[in-house]
């Protein structure tokens, strides 16, 4: 097995009977992370990052009213951060690049602007870099990027009261893709007729 290291934001705080039970139900390898964005930092073992971040999500589920927000993967930046793990763009470029004042433009957003710090999501910058500058970035975890959407969906559908309906929509739109490998089904073995018995048709 492989551990895994990401974070799950949360909706709210829970308090100190809601973490002792947390942690009886196994989450004592996620450590609490308090302030206005509370998240657990969390480091699992499984097969791959999807079961380690659903094994949380289904521990967490033992606390009424408490439920994942957000799913990141060392994935909040700034500026130089994101120079530091490029390692070909300097601060100054990427402050460039933000401001408009080199590359096509649109720049991804900062996720967060206080005290002078701007906070970027890592996975966001590098698609962009990727797709609007030709840069040879290596592509954020796929695992986070379909956790954290399928979280935001859940949590964006729990507050229209469309859960039930986005999960049939999410049934249908799971069907294989034209390229997707379909697996064959085996036929089923034809029971043998027994001597003098006579078979019978299906009329469809």
């Amino acid at each position: 097995m492989t551990s895994w290291d990401f974070q799950v934001m949360l909706n709210r705080e829970p308090d100190a009977a809601e973490f002792d039970r947390l942690h009886e139900a196994g989450m004592d390898d996620c450590a609490l992370v308090g302030g206005a964005q509370p998240y657990f930092m969390c480091d699992r073992e499984a097969d791959s990052l999807l079961e380690a971040i659903m094994s949380v999500l289904i521990q967490m589920s033992t606390v009424d009213q408490l439920w994942a927000v957000g799913v990141g993967h060392d994935d909040a930046v700034t500026l130089g951060d994101a120079a530091r793990r490029h390692g070909g763009r300097t601060q100054a470029s990427f402050r460039q690049l933000a401001s408009g004042q080199r590359g096509p433009g649109g720049f991804p957003a900062p996720l967060i602007e206080a005290d002078n710090v701007s906070i970027y999501s890592w996975a966001e910058i590098s698609e962009w870099l990727r797709t609007e500058m030709g840069d040879d970035v290596p592509q954020a975890n796929g695992d986070v990027i379909l956790a954290d959407a399928t979280v935001k969906l859940a949590c964006r559908a729990g507050s229209l009261h469309r859960t039930s309906q986005v999960r049939d929509l999410l049934e249908m739109a799971c069907r294989p893709l034209p390229n997707e490998p379909k697996s064959e089904a085996k036929p089923e073995p034809k029971p043998e007729a027994k001597p003098g018995a006579k078979s019978k048709a299906r009329v469809a």
